[in-house]
């Protein structure tokens, strides 16, 4: 299953419906953006039947979904932060390694 249909079944939208489809995967890609950036390995991240990736993936879209952008932050859970380092350590990119 595409990261798109787990996030969306995640969200309960419909496969079917494609009103948000860009702006789901527009937090889909910025998640994997900054995953990337943490030094985990790019292959690691696409890998879409991945639960671990797909979990902080979800967590970070249903954190931003729908979010009006007033000007206020938005905090992640703590859960984020604990998979993202989860990951980072044990799924790092091999050129981060010295």
């Amino acid at each position: 299953m595409a990261i798109l249909d787990i996030v969306k079944k995640a969200l309960l939208i419909p496969q079917v419906e494609t009103y948000a489809d860009d702006e789901l995967n527009t937090h889909i890609n910025s998640c994997k953006h900054y995953l990337v950036s943490c030094g985990i390995d790019p292959s690691y991240i696409n890998d879409e039947s991945n639960p671990m990736v797909s979990t902080v993936i979800i967590i970070y879209v249903k954190t931003f979904y729908g979010f009006k952008n007033d000007g206020s932050a938005k905090e992640l859970p703590k859960s984020f932060d604990m998979l993202v380092g989860q990951l980072a350590l044990t799924k790092g990119s091999a050129t981060n390694v010295s």
